[in-house]
């Protein structure tokens, strides 16, 4: 017998689930006659003896004379092929599954709204620019904010028929000249804005924006999170003036 055909022996042999019931038996039994392994099957004797012949021509059961009966036992050895052939398939999809995972988890890690501006100020001018009161109303809005952990504020910008213009914060992280992060509540949507700065050896001051927390309600709604994104890019457009003046 060829290779190929004992091995579509041993895959065929198994596919059977009344012969997969009869290794289950011989492997707990140990060895069992051919009528000790009937009475746990609704098929007479030769139904039974045939799916024995199939595992023996597939290596799967051995048999010897005990007399005038024939006892079987189970041969698991072939069943290595099996075996191989069925881990190769666990790693293949366990390396698929993680895979999976490391984007997902990427993607619940990306930040819902991320930008980047690059200024030629100092990260210190840059900085200031964050967390001075003044400043920030050049550029955001009317303020009243403080460089200080707990601090709670407000942003007024002018009002309109769909916002009142208030935009309520808290300070959650200052680290000078790096980094500076602050809740955002404004139209019922609680969300955060994180600052990190930081210095190139061009001069150049990298000032990273990341906004967090958009309800799923609202990042189901057609453009929503583009408009945040889009009127952070505008913001940002403007503290490139007042960092020029």
């Amino acid at each position: 017998m060829s290779e190929k055909l004992q091995e579509r022996d041993v895959y065929g042999a198994i596919a059977d689930p009344a012969r997969r019931k009869l290794m289950d038996l011989l492997a707990e039994a140990e060895e069992l006659p051919l009528n000790g392994l009937t009475v746990h099957f609704e098929m007479g004797r030769t139904a039974v003896s045939k799916h024995l012949t199939i595992l023996k021509e597939a290596g799967l059961v051995t048999s010897r004379k005990v007399g005038r009966e024939t006892r079987y036992r189970v041969n698991a050895a072939p069943l290595k092929e099996v075996q191989d052939w069925v881990s190769f398939y666990e790693k293949f999809w366990m390396e698929r599954v993680s895979l999976l995972k490391n984007i997902l988890e990427e993607e619940e890690n990306m930040a819902d709204v991320s930008l980047d501006f690059q200024f030629t100020s100092s990260i210190n001018k840059v900085w200031t620019a964050l967390t001075d009161s003044d400043i920030l109303a050049k550029w955001i809005w009317e303020n009243d904010f403080k460089p200080i952990v707990g601090h709670k504020f407000q942003f007024r910008a002018e009002p309109n028929k769909w916002w009142d213009g208030i935009v309520n914060c808290e300070v959650l992280v200052v680290d000078e000249p790096n980094k500076l992060s602050y809740t955002w509540e404004s139209a019922g949507e609680s969300t955060t804005v994180t600052w990190t700065l930081t210095e190139g050896s061009d001069g150049i001051t990298n000032l990273h924006l990341e906004q967090n927390g958009f309800s799923e309600e609202t990042k189901a709604r057609p453009g929503a999170v583009e408009g945040a994104k889009s009127s952070w890019m505008k913001i940002g457009e403007e503290l490139k003036k007042v960092l020029a003046e």
